[in-house]
């Protein structure tokens, strides 16, 4: 056989591995970025409806709540707030706590039920099946506090608590390869944040 025609088969052979491995790195790329959207839009709605609550602790149409938190632990608290805003003033007590149950929806073994519990004037139980993988909560006796000077938990006088860090982290429900013999990885969003709600200060 003609050496340059071996020569332009390993060529065009080169070529055309390069342009494969091109598609799938512009797949996975395309895939981690969907991903990426995906996890973000459902922390955002997520978190949305927890500001909405911790804002709204010990709140009532004329007076605080009282107590106004009834349990403070790391991944669990329990507090009560006129959570609907009814004009006969009826108290609800709301829950937020990280269960042990993991999603069997996906394939990601870190993704856990994260429950709000609503009862009182209101009930309802929302399973929050987003792919929450880890649900903190820390509590702060003086404002300004650093993170890691926070109160032990369970906290054992919530009237005591001034403020509360929580932090979120999100994944996506299947791993993201970057090549053929990639392991994968579950794409992360982080959220945290720290509040000061109006009723406890």
């Amino acid at each position: 056989m003609d050496l340059g025609v071996v020569v332009s088969y390993i060529i065009a052979g080169m070529l055309l591995m390069a342009i494969l491995m091109m598609n799938m790195s512009v797949s996975s790329s395309s895939t981690e970025l969907t991903m990426t959207q995906i996890t973000r839009e459902k922390a955002a709605a997520l978190t949305d409806m927890l500001e909405h609550d911790i804002l709204k602790m010990g709140y009532n149409k004329t007076s605080k709540t009282s107590p106004i938190i009834e349990l403070a632990d790391s991944q669990r608290i329990r507090f009560r707030s006129n959570i609907d805003d009814s004009n006969d003033k009826t108290v609800e007590t709301i829950t937020w706590e990280l269960t042990s149950d993991p999603v069997s929806a996906t394939e990601n073994p870190n993704d856990l039920e994260l429950k709000r519990t609503v009862s009182g004037g209101i009930n309802s139980v929302t399973p929050i099946t987003l792919g929450v993988t880890e649900f903190e909560i820390k509590y702060f006796d003086q404002y300004g506090e650093d993170t890691s000077n926070n109160m032990l938990t369970p906290v054992s006088n919530p009237e005591d608590i001034k403020q509360l860090y929580i932090k979120l982290v999100l994944e996506s429900p299947q791993r993201v390869y970057q090549g053929t013999n990639d392991n994968g990885r579950y794409v992360k969003t982080v959220w945290e944040k720290r509040f000061s709600p109006p009723n406890i200060e």
